[in-house]
């Protein structure tokens, strides 16, 4: 924890008044989950007995039980299924940036050799530049204007 400190204070974050505000809602947060807990148990225990009395003493129990652990599956269904995708898309970004790498190794390695010949270095060098140029001024840089400032 101790080496997040000079990170946060970079960051302008008061890692003191966080910690506080944290502290302080703690307790707040564990006292809903208390009571949302009892609130969640009464409502088991009402639908237990409205099941038993619907479907007797040993069925209802059953129907219940049945019940909650039908919710467990597809929770735990959904859980695996997403753990799932983000995986995969781990893979795909991993795979991209090896990718990546790869290409700018091989550009670099053979750039010394195209950089020898003298028509590379009158016409190439200032076709590249230009083409970088032309790639770096067409991103966006984030600022985009949702004004029209033309007159109709």
């Amino acid at each position: 924890m101790q080496f997040l400190l000079p990170l946060a204070s970079i960051l302008g974050i008061e890692v003191d008044e966080l910690l506080d505000r944290l502290k302080k809602n703690a307790i707040a947060w564990s006292a809903v989950a208390l009571f949302g807990l009892i609130g969640l148990a009464f409502i088991l225990v009402a639908v237990a007995n409205a099941a038993t009395l619907a479907w007797g003493p040993i069925v209802g129990p059953l129907v219940v039980a049945f019940g909650a652990i039908v919710i467990a599956l597809i929770i735990w269904a959904t859980m695996a299924i997403i753990d799932g995708i983000a995986k995969r898309k781990a893979v795909e970004k991993r795979h991209s940036q090896e990718k990546t790498a790869l290409v700018t190794t091989a550009a670099l390695t053979a750039l010394p050799i195209l950089l020898q010949s003298p028509l590379m270095r009158k016409v190439g060098i200032p076709v590249g530049g230009a083409l970088a140029a032309a790639f770096l001024l067409s991103k966006s840089n984030g600022h985009r204007h949702t004004d029209d400032d033309t007159l109709d």
